[in-house]
């Protein structure tokens, strides 16, 4: 029987932290993921990628939390929910600590939401063309 290299438990760890970022994680959990015991884990997961499982967890959620700022109008609040964070001011100051910014000066850096709104080519199509003409231009509808 041939036995799993290392990495291949952290990388289960870090796409699982990846894939539920927006959930209530625990180090332990994740390291139970990964097969491994929770000291050990977090030993080895900074180690192999730099930042503790932690750090990295928070760097994933601030990484969302920036792309909703920018391309979302929804309130910090509900952005600091959405990503898993509790608190609006751990985030507020987490989020100014790593992009030098507060969140709401670093959306005003940014054009407004609706301006990547998109809309669909039939929708385009549809609005765009002549409401409700008749064959006849005589307006009245009457026949001669």
């Amino acid at each position: 029987m041939t036995q799993v290299p290392l990495a291949r438990h952290l990388l289960r760890a870090k796409d699982l932290m990846d894939s539920r970022y927006a959930e209530r994680l625990t180090v332990a959990e994740v390291a139970q993921a990964a097969g491994l015991g929770r000291a050990h884990f977090s030993r080895e997961f900074k180690r192999a990628f730099g930042e503790s499982p932690h750090v990295y967890l928070l760097t994933r959620r601030l990484e969302r939390a920036a792309a909703m700022l920018r391309f979302t109008d929804r309130s910090v609040a509900e952005i600091c929910m959405s990503v898993g964070l509790e608190s609006v001011g751990s985030f507020t100051t987490s989020f100014t600590r790593t992009y030098g910014l507060s969140p709401t000066a670093y959306r005003a850096k940014f054009p407004p939401a609706a301006t990547y709104a998109r809309v669909p080519a039939c929708v385009v199509r549809f609005y765009g063309r002549p409401q409700h003409q008749t064959f006849r231009e005589d307006g009245d509808g009457a026949r001669e």
